[in-house]
């Protein structure tokens, strides 16, 4: 099977010629899958989150950085290196030890006793999950033509709100039935099989390269060096990159202390919030992703930088219906009202990918990925969710643990605008950088 599909890919004229086969809509379902379970493994801990901070004893700051930093510590810093290895050597081989790293990483979560082990662990989950997104959207970018890329990220875009109904709904069942280290031990073990899958299904187009091979300097490729030096010279790019950590800032903020807004202001139970939560996630993450992707695909054709102007001005819009949703009089309300920042979080995804694909060159996709991840991580991811329970203990004295809880997020919302700016900004310089 695997040498039937790399001569069909040999006999195949060029990367665009090679879309219309079946194997680049094969190895999309594969990587939809890949996505789904990174998401789910890096959010379960967001519905678990509560229940961890009882039994462990932990604050919300410590919550933040379990959350946040830990996993972005080198989830962000990996991103680098590993994406000068995805430019070169087997991609299919870095997603499948990526997905085994992080998997087992994600039921050593559930082992542990005390906050350090925990910290530890999310590291260990960030460590993994380095290796996936540079080499996936690289492989994407080979397989699919610039007229369906931003639509094929699109769907890979629709496996993270996917991954996140199952990390809600099905994280939530099983601490309110079993325990919150059954939880991690349910997310993590599926991804042995997928890392398996993976390696014996997922031929890279690019061929057979040994590790060893990969190091090696070729002259007719760019170094690290020259790679960050020509990205760095696209005022768009950076606009880009400041706008998704912009988003990621307030997504993961918001989405790391989901369990502790509805315990504390509305006390529904783990089960009843997770599955409502996934559902909304779900439904208008999921529409949010395809969405995004098929504007990005029609509206891309009008002017290359409509669809980023649109994700701006929806994330604008979003600012006041995550405060509605903070302060909304019920549990029901609430969740419906979350539905607008989660559906401006994943629009943005399909344009925003593609237009990175569009500023990068062939040599340094997986790298402006990298790069991307890298500052949207550390800010977003890293920063975000200790930003929220600073502010969060900060103001518990005066208003009690729901009320700071509240005001902390409500002041979060208010970075969606500030990312809307960069969005436009980038409408400003992208003409001239593509």
């Amino acid at each position: 099977m695997r040498q039937e599909l790399m001569a069909g890919l040999e006999t195949t004229a060029g990367t665009s010629a090679s879309t219309s086969s079946r194997y680049p809509n094969y190895v999309l379902g594969v990587l939809f899958v890949v996505t789904m379970l990174n998401f789910l493994d890096r959010q379960v801990i967001s519905i678990l989150a509560e229940p961890v901070k009882r039994d462990l004893g932990l604050t919300d700051t410590q919550i933040g950085l379990m959350t946040g930093l830990s996993f972005a510590i080198f989830y962000t810093t990996l991103a680098i290196p590993v994406a000068a290895l995805a430019d070169k050597w087997n991609r299919s081989r870095i997603i499948a030890i990526a997905i085994a790293v992080w998997s087992a990483m994600t039921v050593a979560c559930g082992l542990s006793n005390n906050f350090i082990q925990l910290f530890l662990a999310r590291v260990g989950v960030g460590i993994g999950e380095a290796g996936s997104a540079p080499a996936s959207h690289s492989l994407i970018a080979d397989l699919f033509p610039p007229e369906r890329r931003a639509g094929a990220l699109g769907i890979l875009g629709m496996s993270v709100p996917i991954g996140a109904f199952i990390a809600y709904a099905g994280g939530g069942w099983i601490a309110e039935n079993f325990s919150w280290r059954v939880a991690f031990f349910m997310a993590g073990l599926p991804g042995i099989i997928v890392a398996l899958v993976i390696w014996f299904t997922v031929p890279d187009p690019r061929g057979k390269l040994s590790l060893a091979q990969a190091f090696e300097r070729d002259p007719d490729k760019m170094t690290l060096t020259e790679a960050l030096v020509q990205l760095s010279s696209k005022r768009a790019y950076w606009h880009l990159v400041a706008a998704g950590a912009l988003v990621q800032f307030v997504s993961y903020g918001l989405a790391s202390f989901y369990g502790g807004l509805f315990v504390r202001v509305h006390g529904i139970g783990y089960g009843e919030l997770g599955w409502k939560l996934g559902v909304m996630v779900g439904l208008s993450g999921g529409f949010g992703a395809w969405l995004g992707g098929k504007a990005g695909d029609y509206f891309g054709k009008l002017r290359a930088t409509l669809p980023l102007l649109i994700s701006g001005l929806i994330l604008v819009a979003a600012a006041p219906g995550m405060i509605w949703a903070i302060y909304a009089p019920s549990a029901n309300i609430a969740v419906i009202l979350l539905a607008i920042p989660t559906f401006a979080a994943t629009f943005y995804y399909g344009p925003s990918f593609a237009a990175l694909q569009r500023l990068a060159s062939d040599q340094t996709r997986a790298m402006a990925v990298a790069i991307y991840l890298l500052i949207a991580g550390l800010i977003g991811l890293g920063v975000g969710p200790v930003f929220v329970g600073i502010l969060s203990d900060m103001f518990a004295a005066e208003l009690g643990e729901a009320g700071a809880l509240q005001k902390a997020l409500a002041f979060l919302a208010l970075f969606n605008i500030w990312a809307g700016f960069h969005y436009w900004r980038v409408t400003a310089g992208m003409k001239n950088e593509a």
